[in-house]
Protein backbone atom coordinates (compact mmCIF):
# COMPACT_ATOMS: atom_id res chain seq x y z
CA UNK A 1 0.00 0.00 0.00
CA UNK A 2 1.36 3.44 -1.03
CA UNK A 3 -0.04 6.91 -0.12
CA UNK A 4 1.15 10.33 -0.87
CA UNK A 5 0.31 13.11 -2.83
CA UNK A 6 1.36 14.10 -5.87
CA UNK A 7 3.84 16.98 -4.75
CA UNK A 8 5.14 14.79 -1.98
CA UNK A 9 7.78 12.38 -2.24
CA UNK A 10 6.46 11.42 1.28
CA UNK A 11 4.78 7.66 0.50
CA UNK A 12 3.89 5.08 2.97
CA UNK A 13 4.87 1.83 1.56
CA UNK A 14 4.89 -1.02 4.27
CA UNK A 15 7.86 -2.58 2.49
CA UNK A 16 10.05 0.83 3.38
CA UNK A 17 8.67 1.14 6.58
CA UNK A 18 9.56 -1.82 7.82
CA UNK A 19 13.18 -1.05 6.54
CA UNK A 20 13.33 1.99 8.71
CA UNK A 21 12.02 -0.08 11.66
CA UNK A 22 14.21 -2.30 14.44
CA UNK A 23 13.61 -5.50 16.18
CA UNK A 24 13.19 -3.23 19.26
CA UNK A 25 9.97 -1.55 18.66
CA UNK A 26 8.35 -5.07 17.74
CA UNK A 27 9.79 -7.25 20.29
CA UNK A 28 8.12 -8.27 23.58
CA UNK A 29 9.68 -8.16 27.15
CA UNK A 30 6.78 -10.57 27.56
CA UNK A 31 8.18 -14.08 27.33
CA UNK A 32 8.95 -17.09 29.81
CA UNK A 33 12.00 -18.98 30.14
CA UNK A 34 13.10 -22.52 31.86
CA UNK A 35 15.69 -24.55 32.51
CA UNK A 36 17.08 -27.04 30.32
CA UNK A 37 16.58 -29.70 33.45
CA UNK A 38 12.97 -29.03 34.09
CA UNK A 39 10.27 -31.75 32.68
CA UNK A 40 8.66 -31.07 29.33
CA UNK A 41 5.44 -31.40 31.56
CA UNK A 42 6.30 -28.42 33.34
CA UNK A 43 7.24 -26.52 30.33
CA UNK A 44 3.84 -27.38 28.93
CA UNK A 45 2.26 -26.16 31.93
CA UNK A 46 4.32 -22.94 31.90
CA UNK A 47 2.93 -21.74 28.19
CA UNK A 48 -0.47 -22.90 28.90
CA UNK A 49 -0.58 -21.02 32.40
CA UNK A 50 1.12 -18.17 30.45
CA UNK A 51 -0.55 -18.28 27.10
CA UNK A 52 2.74 -18.49 25.11
CA UNK A 53 3.07 -20.65 22.40
CA UNK A 54 6.88 -21.00 23.59
CA UNK A 55 9.36 -20.89 26.33
CA UNK A 56 13.34 -19.69 25.87
CA UNK A 57 15.74 -22.73 27.79
CA UNK A 58 18.09 -20.54 29.21
CA UNK A 59 20.80 -21.73 31.79
CA UNK A 60 21.17 -20.46 35.77
CA UNK A 61 23.14 -17.54 34.66
CA UNK A 62 20.35 -16.61 31.91
CA UNK A 63 21.90 -17.90 29.01
CA UNK A 64 20.13 -18.96 26.33
CA UNK A 65 20.54 -22.27 25.02
CA UNK A 66 17.69 -23.22 22.95
CA UNK A 67 13.84 -22.78 22.36
CA UNK A 68 11.07 -25.02 23.05
CA UNK A 69 7.64 -24.64 20.82
CA UNK A 70 4.25 -26.47 20.43
CA UNK A 71 6.03 -27.63 17.23
CA UNK A 72 9.07 -29.09 18.83
CA UNK A 73 6.65 -31.04 21.51
CA UNK A 74 4.52 -32.20 18.36
CA UNK A 75 7.48 -34.00 16.63
CA UNK A 76 9.03 -35.58 19.66
CA UNK A 77 6.19 -36.38 21.84
CA UNK A 78 4.47 -37.96 18.80
CA UNK A 79 6.85 -39.21 17.20
CA UNK A 80 7.20 -42.52 17.87
CA UNK A 81 3.90 -42.72 18.86
CA UNK A 82 2.56 -41.84 15.48
CA UNK A 83 -1.73 -41.41 15.57
CA UNK A 84 -1.86 -44.89 18.11
CA UNK A 85 -4.64 -44.35 20.79
CA UNK A 86 -2.08 -45.08 23.75
CA UNK A 87 -2.01 -41.62 24.59
CA UNK A 88 -0.80 -42.60 28.11
CA UNK A 89 2.55 -43.15 26.91
CA UNK A 90 3.27 -40.08 25.94
CA UNK A 91 1.83 -38.18 29.29
CA UNK A 92 4.65 -40.59 30.60
CA UNK A 93 7.02 -38.89 27.66
CA UNK A 94 5.92 -35.57 29.29
CA UNK A 95 6.55 -36.69 32.87
CA UNK A 96 10.07 -37.98 32.26
CA UNK A 97 11.63 -36.25 29.33
CA UNK A 98 13.37 -33.10 29.74
CA UNK A 99 13.24 -30.13 27.97
CA UNK A 100 17.26 -30.28 27.23
CA UNK A 101 16.65 -33.36 25.03
CA UNK A 102 13.92 -31.98 22.97
CA UNK A 103 14.46 -28.25 22.61
CA UNK A 104 15.64 -26.92 19.32
CA UNK A 105 19.49 -26.00 20.28
CA UNK A 106 20.21 -24.53 17.12
CA UNK A 107 19.83 -25.24 13.15
CA UNK A 108 21.71 -27.25 10.32
CA UNK A 109 22.60 -25.05 7.42
CA UNK A 110 24.28 -26.70 4.29
CA UNK A 111 25.39 -30.27 6.42
CA UNK A 112 27.12 -27.63 9.58
CA UNK A 113 25.69 -27.26 12.53
CA UNK A 114 24.64 -23.91 13.35
CA UNK A 115 23.85 -22.17 16.86
CA UNK A 116 19.86 -20.90 17.23
CA UNK A 117 18.81 -18.40 15.15
CA UNK A 118 18.20 -15.20 17.27
CA UNK A 119 18.84 -10.99 16.55
CA UNK A 120 19.53 -8.03 18.41
CA UNK A 121 17.14 -5.27 19.28
CA UNK A 122 19.09 -2.70 16.71
CA UNK A 123 18.68 -5.19 14.07
CA UNK A 124 16.54 -3.91 11.38
CA UNK A 125 13.21 -5.37 11.10
CA UNK A 126 12.69 -6.31 7.71
CA UNK A 127 15.81 -8.90 7.79
CA UNK A 128 14.13 -10.42 11.30
CA UNK A 129 11.12 -10.59 9.29
CA UNK A 130 12.97 -12.26 6.01
CA UNK A 131 14.93 -14.95 8.89
CA UNK A 132 11.66 -15.73 10.12
CA UNK A 133 9.59 -16.04 6.89
CA UNK A 134 12.55 -18.31 5.30
CA UNK A 135 13.24 -20.58 8.19
CA UNK A 136 8.65 -20.72 9.00
CA UNK A 137 9.32 -19.50 12.67
CA UNK A 138 7.20 -17.83 14.65
CA UNK A 139 9.13 -16.76 17.22
CA UNK A 140 12.89 -15.36 17.45
CA UNK A 141 14.77 -14.75 20.30
CA UNK A 142 16.14 -11.23 20.59
CA UNK A 143 19.37 -11.10 22.80
CA UNK A 144 22.32 -8.96 24.07
CA UNK A 145 24.95 -7.90 21.69
CA UNK A 146 27.88 -9.95 22.72
CA UNK A 147 31.30 -8.61 23.85
CA UNK A 148 33.74 -10.91 25.07
CA UNK A 149 31.09 -13.94 25.46
CA UNK A 150 30.41 -13.57 21.76
CA UNK A 151 33.38 -15.84 20.75
CA UNK A 152 32.11 -18.75 23.67
CA UNK A 153 28.51 -18.26 21.60
CA UNK A 154 26.84 -17.84 25.14
CA UNK A 155 23.71 -14.75 24.53
CA UNK A 156 21.91 -13.20 27.54
CA UNK A 157 18.05 -13.00 26.48
CA UNK A 158 16.11 -9.34 26.34
CA UNK A 159 13.09 -10.38 24.72
CA UNK A 160 11.14 -12.60 22.15
CA UNK A 161 10.11 -11.01 18.90
CA UNK A 162 6.97 -12.91 17.33
CA UNK A 163 5.97 -12.93 13.88
CA UNK A 164 2.53 -10.81 14.39
CA UNK A 165 4.41 -8.49 16.37
CA UNK A 166 6.18 -7.24 13.23
CA UNK A 167 2.97 -7.57 11.26
CA UNK A 168 1.71 -4.70 14.18
CA UNK A 169 4.04 -3.11 14.51
CA UNK A 170 3.69 -2.26 10.68
CA UNK A 171 -0.05 -1.64 11.05
CA UNK A 172 0.85 1.23 13.79
CA UNK A 173 3.86 2.43 12.07
CA UNK A 174 1.75 3.23 8.77
CA UNK A 175 -1.20 4.46 10.70
CA UNK A 176 0.88 7.07 12.62
CA UNK A 177 2.90 8.46 9.50
CA UNK A 178 -0.66 9.21 7.67
CA UNK A 179 -2.08 10.94 10.82
CA UNK A 180 1.55 12.70 10.99
CA UNK A 181 1.17 13.45 6.97
CA UNK A 182 -2.10 14.41 7.19
CA UNK A 183 -1.59 16.76 10.20
CA UNK A 184 0.80 18.44 8.31
CA UNK A 185 -1.37 18.71 4.99
CA UNK A 186 -4.26 20.18 7.15
CA UNK A 187 -1.84 22.86 8.78
CA UNK A 188 -0.33 24.20 4.75
CA UNK A 189 -4.35 24.38 3.97
CA UNK A 190 -4.75 26.61 6.80
CA UNK A 191 -1.45 28.32 5.96
CA UNK A 192 -2.93 28.59 2.52
CA UNK A 193 -6.57 30.46 3.49
CA UNK A 194 -4.31 32.40 6.60
CA UNK A 195 -2.56 33.84 4.39
CA UNK A 196 -4.78 34.11 1.37
CA UNK A 197 -2.73 32.20 -1.30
Amino acid sequence: MVVGSHNSHESFDEGLILEDLKVSQAMSNDYLNVSPSQTVKEALECMHDGRQSCVLVVDAEGYLEGILTYGDLKRSLFKNHGDSSNKDLSVTDANTCLVSSICTRGISYRGQDCGLLTCYPDTDLAIAKQLMEAKGIKQLPVVKRGGEFRRERKRRVIALLHYDSVEETIRREVSHRKSVYQQNEEEKDKQIITNGH
